[in-house]
């Protein structure tokens, strides 16, 4: 083989191996669960379970993130569509829905609960949301008629 050809199959072969954006990909479970506010379902509420730092790796894999349904169900997504979240421990939390404001507290900079996520197991959650010390507010710009601005 010449010497461009030894090149060019070089090139092409680091180019290809590892092509994820740069991301590695972690083993993963599956996830899903409830959200919930004094006992009843929240909807549309975003639902971040973020991997923590164990040991002396600084690398811990990509978080998941779901959106709760109608009824507060989840399942989380990591790398691809429903696929879990990386096993290991990971911080959970809440974003509430400003179009479905409920009395308790679903902010993204909150820790809710801390858990641990392993492989071949029945990860299944309840995330109950502590109620709000202040009174939650709509949001002015979320227009329930959604009609255009003339």
């Amino acid at each position: 083989m010449n010497k461009i050809a030894l090149l060019t199959s070089l090139v092409f072969a680091m180019a290809s191996a590892g092509c994820s954006d740069g991301i590695k990909e972690f083993p993963c479970a599956s996830v899903s669960g409830t959200v919930t506010c004094q006992g009843q379902p929240v909807r549309e509420a975003q639902v971040f379970f973020a991997p923590k730092m164990t040991g002396k790796s600084a690398e811990v894999g990509k978080p998941g993130f779901s959106w709760t349904d109608e009824n507060g169900r989840f399942v989380l997504s990591t790398y691809d569509d429903q696929d879990g979240a990386v096993v290991g421990v990971h911080v959970v939390r809440v974003t509430t829905s400003s179009k479905y404001p409920c009395p308790c507290v679903g902010d993204e900079t909150r820790d809710l609960m801390e858990v641990e996520i392993k492989a071949e197991a029945d990860n299944e959650f309840e995330i109950k949301l502590p109620k709000r010390t202040t009174p939650v507010q709509k949001n002015p710009f979320d227009d329930d008629d959604d009609e255009e601005l003339k």
